[in-house]
């Protein structure tokens, strides 16, 4: 029996490395969904225009009487390349990062009545190389399925049915994209402004349920876009290249209830460099500098 149960195993995993490489084999370059994600009050997405891989987006903007914007994050953009920005009236500055691309406005208002200006927005779709969904391999995952009920005991089977989910789990994320989700976007909009939060506070402080938020962290760590730590009983996220001493001072402040001088955040960040790596972290080296 138990040559047997080896057999199965051997050849599941041998197929579905066969698979993954003809998957790899046979990608393509498709074009990435692409979204505008208006991140200011004072700013309204009017019209949407789309010719083949280009995007037109017009953005509004209200600007109170006796006012003025400095420097205002009014909108990013994802999957996209912004190629021109013209405005009817104010400045409009662009700020790229390797996921997202986000537009600032600044305008006076020495009017008592309210002004409006307009953006104009020019994007190409960004194109990457993507496989072909996983079907064949979806169907050799069912048919291990049925196989490990062959073995003994329910703990085998479980062990062998999770042995030979783990790769098909990691392709299947891998053809997962963030524009998917608006939910999935507003996470990471969200940690990109609080670093360091735990997943009960972006569930409380998005309205997004619990549940939602662990499976989309999830699917946004798997991708590379953010990051994870544990402290004591804390597990806390942050943007994939956020300072460290950014996202510890927002934890300390915001889960600890206590306030450090960037300078401590800075010192404290030196220390745990060697633990950032193993992603857990000694509470003892939190609490030193907090009484210091």
């Amino acid at each position: 029996m138990k040559e047997y149960i080896t057999a199965i195993l051997f050849l599941a995993l041998a197929a579905t490395a066969t698979l993954l490489s003809l998957q790899t084999l046979t990608q393509k370059a498709i074009a990435t969904p692409t979204g505008l994600i208006v991140t200011s009050p004072t700013t309204s997405l009017v019209k949407t225009e789309t010719r083949n891989n280009t995007h037109i987006y017009t953005l509004q903007i209200h600007v109170n009487p006796l006012s003025s914007l400095q420097a205002e994050k009014i909108a990013c953009i994802y999957g996209a390349k912004i190629t021109a920005l013209n405005t009817s009236a104010g400045k409009a500055t662009l700020e790229t990062n390797p996921d997202s691309a986000c537009i600032f406005f600044t305008i006076d208002n020495p009017s008592i009545r309210e002004a409006e200006a307009t953006v104009l927005v020019t994007a190409e779709t960004l194109l990457e190389q993507k496989g072909e969904p996983p079907i064949l391999l979806i169907g050799l995952l069912a048919g291990i399925a049925a196989a490990s009920y062959l073995t003994q005991t329910e703990s085998g089977r479980d062990k062998l049915f999770k042995a030979i989910s783990i790769p098909v789990g990691y392709y299947v994320a891998r053809h997962e994209d963030v524009l998917r989700s608006k939910k999935r976007v507003e996470i990471l909009e969200y940690l990109k402004k609080e670093p360091g939060a735990s997943m009960r506070r972006i569930s409380r402080d998005t309205g997004i349920s619990f549940g939602e938020v662990q499976w989309h962290l999830s699917i946004l760590e798997r991708l590379g876009y953010v990051r994870r730590a544990r402290i004591g009983k804390w597990t806390v996220y942050y943007p994939t290249g956020s300072p460290a001493e950014k996202w510890l001072e927002n934890f300390i402040s915001d889960e600890l209830g206590a306030k450090i001088t960037p300078q401590t955040a800075a010192t404290l960040a030196a220390r745990l460099e060697p633990y950032l790596s193993t992603g857990t972290i000694p509470t003892s080296l939190i609490r030193e500098a907090i009484s210091k």
